[in-house]
């Protein structure tokens, strides 16, 4: 664990035996505002293999112990309040409950909470009016013990920036004012499926990521203002995707990229142009019969599709009409794909009011 002040950090063992060897300093942990309870770093110090489930199991409810109890002699209310704090919870059951303070303190101004699955009670009543950046892991809203509920961040009025990493966010409507960056990516095959949100209403946001195996959807989207987009949206061929899944995914992506139109500086990765093809293989009629003129356009991605009728791509709407940059970028540094067809481009930046002086990046070793 380390405390740090806007200067400097010691970690846990410099600061126990600082307080004890001077008065001066024994109660400078209680005004200390930025905490990072890293249990990791604490194992290694403690020379507790994390890799052994039996070490690991005894030293993580220990670890919380330490953590709540620290948690609890702070005031929370006070000038002298945690204004940044990030937290482990990695552990197994009894799940924990923090200070109830804790989530309604006036000086915080930054969380990070990564858990295991259901390590964390969550509080039900959040009041935190100078929050600004919030980062969660491995969290679901759908209004249980463990969850937060369905609209947690209405009750952040400041809240500028929010990253759900592993969250299950399904039904989760994320209605606040002030955000202006909002990141969201499930990067683990587990989350191997759609991912339904209810609302994304945020009049300020300018900027907009997204990572993941799993197709995201939400049927309404208020983002005026959105300047800004990273889309990767990728597939992998095996279990436990199910032919539903490979059905869908194309067509929610298609769907998604028009939602965020707004954009005006664009960047996909190349697997989230070829997962609109990884399954559509038949001839040109059944595809063009089963799926929306729109799919068609990222048919053209491999050579065994190319002769298909580029017609199609032309009458196909394209999803930017705001665009002025159209950045293409690969996940991996080695990637299959060597060519990306003019006609993709054209269907990406046909739109644009800035049609003229569109600037269009291709990562090292693709060609356009």
């Amino acid at each position: 664990m380390q405390f740090s002040n806007t200067s400097s950090s010691v970690d846990l063992k410099q600061a126990v035996q600082t307080s004890i060897l001077s008065k001066r300093w024994k109660s400078l942990w209680t005004s200390l505002p930025n905490l990072d309870f890293n249990f990791r770093h604490l194992a290694v110090q403690s020379g507790v293999d994390l890799a052994r489930s039996d070490q690991n199991r005894s030293f993580m409810p220990r670890f919380m112990h330490f953590v709540i109890q620290f948690l609890s002699q702070r005031d929370h209310s006070s000038n002298h309040g945690v204004q940044h704090l990030d937290i482990d919870a990695y552990c197994y059951s009894p799940p924990v409950k923090f200070p109830d303070g804790l989530f309604a303190s006036k000086t915080l101004r930054e969380l990070r909470l990564r858990q295991y699955i259901d390590s964390i009670v969550v509080p039900k009543s959040f009041v935190l009016p100078n929050r600004k950046t919030l980062y969660l892991e491995t969290f679901s809203f759908n209004d249980d013990l463990y969850s937060f509920s369905r609209e947690p961040f209405s009750s952040f009025p400041g809240l500028e920036k929010l990253t759900l990493h592993r969250c299950q966010v399904s039904g989760l409507i994320i209605s606040a004012p002030k955000l202006r960056v909002l990141e969201i990516s499930f990067l683990d095959p587990f989350f191997s499926r759609e991912q339904q949100m209810e609302l994304i209403s945020t009049p300020s946001l300018t900027s907009f990521r997204y990572e993941g195996y799993v197709s995201l959807v939400c049927p309404k989207m208020e983002i005026p203002c959105l300047e800004e987009v990273y889309f990767d949206n990728f597939a992998v061929p095996e279990a436990p995707y199910t032919d539903d899944i490979k059905t869908k995914m194309p067509l929610n992506l298609i769907r998604m990229l028009q939602q965020i139109g707004n954009a005006k500086v664009v960047t996909l990765t190349l697997p989230t142009i070829e997962v609109i093809q990884l399954h559509l293989h038949g001839p040109v009629g059944e595809v063009t019969e089963n799926f929306p003129n729109e799919l068609v356009v990222f048919l053209f991605v491999e050579i065994k599709v190319l002769a298909m009728d580029p017609r199609l791509l032309e009458q196909s709407p394209s999803p930017f009409p705001y665009i002025k940059c159209l950045k293409l970028a690969k996940r991996h540094a080695i990637h299959p794909m060597k060519t990306v067809p003019r006609s993709v481009i054209n269907y990406l930046t046909k739109a644009s009011s800035y049609s003229d002086s569109v600037v269009v990046k291709f990562p090292d070793g693709i060609n356009g």
